[in-house]
């Protein structure tokens, strides 16, 4: 249990230090909050919102679980971002039951596996974020769990059965694995099902009671698809005839067809994972320890369960077209599972010279700071100044303490790699605050247009970035200078927020000025001088309108930093204003 324990501490340290150093991130979690938030005002928990209009991209379950802390605590910004971390720290312990399950008769695997889950590089990045597939893991792990419990005492054994209110059912294992799938539908839709598929339709390779039943297991497999089909169902019809012909469409056809067959997002090749899925398993795939333990591996039945759940899921997310690097998530904890059997079978003392690799890479990446902010040809590159010199101190010093332990276990070893992982990023996390964070901010832009009582119209695709920041109940979207200007002749004294790519040569003269502004235009001669610039450039919407900037506002776009724009379009009030007096 004390290892446990200490996967637990980590995990909390890197959610709180993610919930304190940096701000909501466009236009991902702003707009899942814009999302609850609507939820919230409008008391419609069938049919989700985002900027008024129905939004069928994704179930409600994140949004229901943010209303129901928020319920408790009233709206507030925290505790909706500690839903999702919350949900990834639970599948800590489910991780660990996961091994005691597979291997009963090994403990440090167990001990092992959630340590090197919260690790993982890609656990370590996207675990913090408000987002939906921390969540579906969870599913997953619950729903596998199941999976385990049906092939171990489902339909093969009549003494194992579960007692419910004085009734005795079998075959629980399929009631769990299909709950958690349907759960699963109403987090993300159907897609928890390439996670589950491989594992259960493969059953027979794994489980030697499978294979001695397979028509049962099967028919079993069948009813816990039922169960999910109904639970899914249950919210998707009401919500279908409530939300109108055309959010019915798009919610039970158009995004699934559209992800998994021509994917209108994210379309990758087929082998875009395969590069990246060593990097998201850093630095566990760097260690020799866990090269060396592949190659001492015994097939039994809980690593080919791994091996169908993780290459399983490889295999058919990699034939849907759409792909982001946190579809993964799900799979890792079956990569978790099998990296800590490798290294307990290793069945060798934990020296330093084992840790060599980890340790002078993470000293390596500590000092990168200095490179960066100094080396002739990168110190005036947008990598510059990002974290601050005194950082690589505490960065190089994560590697160097590993160098410095002793280790008498698989699980201290482990245990030791795992927490100076997450420090490593913890700092990092923190220190990116003042330079990169920051500059994500999407409040200071949010509060003064919510508070500048106008009309807001947003110039180009609006993803709800202002709505919960500046608790904005609506903000047009206009694509074109014609949607535009048809705004503008029902709303001339209306504000336009405009990003300008910074990236364009042709604004040059335009950024050179703004650099200057940050904030609310002070003064005539300001605004004079910035309308000046504006009504003589091409690419401005409207630009022969004689725009005015009353605010500026430096968002970042990853690595590059735009000015954005309030503007306002006062001639054609004007003039609007002779026409009526």
């Amino acid at each position: 249990m004390r290892y446990l324990l200490w996967s637990l501490i980590p995990a909390i340290l890197l959610t709180l230090t993610a919930l304190v150093s940096r701000p909501l991130l466009p236009v991902d979690e702003t707009r899942y909050l814009a999302v609850a938030w609507e939820m919230h005002q409008s008391g419609d928990y069938l049919v989700s919102h985002l900027n008024t209009q129905p939004y069928s991209h994704k179930p409600p379950v994140l949004f229901w679980l943010i209303n129901a802390v928020w319920s408790v605590t009233g709206v507030s910004l925290f505790a909706a971002r500690c839903v999702a971390p919350i949900v990834g720290i639970i599948c800590l312990p489910l991780i660990r039951m996961m091994a005691r399950r597979l291997w009963p008769e090994c403990q440090a695997t167990a001990n092992c596996a959630p340590l090197i889950q919260i690790s993982s590089m890609i656990w370590m990045v996207f675990c913090p974020l408000t987002m939906f597939d921390t969540i579906l893991t969870c599913c997953t792990l619950v729903a596998l769990h199941g999976v385990q419990l049906a092939s171990n005492h489902g339909l093969f054994s009549t003494s194992q059965t579960t007692a419910v209110r004085g009734k005795t059912f079998k075959n629980s294992g399929f009631v769990v694995a299909g709950v958690a799938t349907g759960i699963g539908i109403l987090t993300k839709g159907p897609v928890i099902l390439i996670h589950l598929l491989p594992t259960m339709l493969l059953a027979p390779w794994w489980s030697s009671h499978v294979r001695t039943h397979p028509g049962k297991w099967y028919a079993g497999i069948a009813v816990s698809i039922v169960i999910a089909a109904v639970i899914g169902l249950s919210w998707a019809i009401p919500s279908a005839i409530s939300g109108g012909e055309a959010y019915a469409d798009d919610l039970l056809f158009g995004q699934t067809t559209g992800r998994i067959v021509s994917s209108f997002a994210h379309r990758q090749p087929f082998w875009w994972y395969l590069p990246w899925l060593p990097l998201c398993l850093l630095p566990w795939l760097s260690a020799g320890v866990v090269l060396k333990g592949f190659g001492r591996l015994h097939s039994d039945s809980g690593l080919r369960f791994l091996i169908c759940w993780a290459l399983g899921s490889l295999l058919l997310l990699s034939i849907v077209s759409g792909k982001q690097i946190y579809y993964l998530l799900p799979m890792t904890p079956a990569c978790s599972l099998i990296m800590a059997r490798a290294i307990v079978s290793a069945g060798e003392s934990f020296s330093r010279r084992s840790l060599a690799f980890i340790a002078s890479g993470t000293i390596g990446m500590g000092l990168l700071p200095i490179v960066f902010n100094h080396f002739p040809g990168l110190s005036d590159s947008s990598v510059s100044g990002l974290v601050p010199d005194l950082y690589s101190i505490p960065l190089s010093a994560c590697g160097a303490v590993l160098l410095m332990g002793r280790y008498s276990s698989s699980e201290f070893f482990v245990g030791w790699i795992s927490t100076m992982a997450v420090l490593f990023v913890c700092v990092l996390m923190w220190s990116l605050g003042p330079n990169v964070w920051n500059g994500f901010d999407q409040r200071p832009l949010a509060r003064f247009a919510g508070s500048c009582n106008r009309p807001l119209a947003w110039y180009g695709v609006y993803h709800g970035q202002l709505t919960f920041a500046g608790r904005i109940n609506y903000v047009h979207e206009t694509p074109t200078e014609q949607s535009l200007e048809l705004w503008l002749k029902e709303n001339p004294d209306g504000a336009v927020i405009y990003r300008i790519p910074s990236a364009v040569q042709d604004f040059s003269p335009i950024i050179k000025y703004l650099r200057t502004v940050d904030g609310p235009v002070s003064g005539p001669k300001q605004r004079s001088e910035l309308a000046d610039l504006l009504g003589h450039h091409h690419r401005v919407p409207l630009s022969n309108q004689e725009p005015e900037a009353i605010a500026v506002y430096w968002i970042r776009r990853g690595l590059i930093v735009d000015p954005v724009l309030v503007l306002t379009y006062p001639r054609r009030e004007n003039r609007l204003q002779a026409c009526l007096f």
